[in-house]
């Protein structure tokens, strides 16, 4: 499993994006984005989307809920 803290990535946002893959944790994360209003995301933020996502085991995240 994966996920993004999107707090630092993307301004005003709170979540943490999980999936099973990196491939949709940058699906959401890009349409995240867009609801919080960029219709064109910088390559920065993609970038940093990328090296900011983390993969964690389903354990790790069953004892921190």
């Amino acid at each position: 499993m994966y996920e993004l803290d999107c707090a630092g990535v993307i301004p005003g946002c709170a979540r943490v994006i999980r999936a099973d893959t990196e491939s949709e944790v940058f699906s959401r994360a890009v349409m995240q984005a867009r609801r919080m209003g960029y219709d064109r995301l910088p390559a920065a933020m993609l970038d940093r989307f990328r090296e900011n996502m983390t993969e964690v085991s389903e354990r790790s995240i069953q004892a921190a809920g």
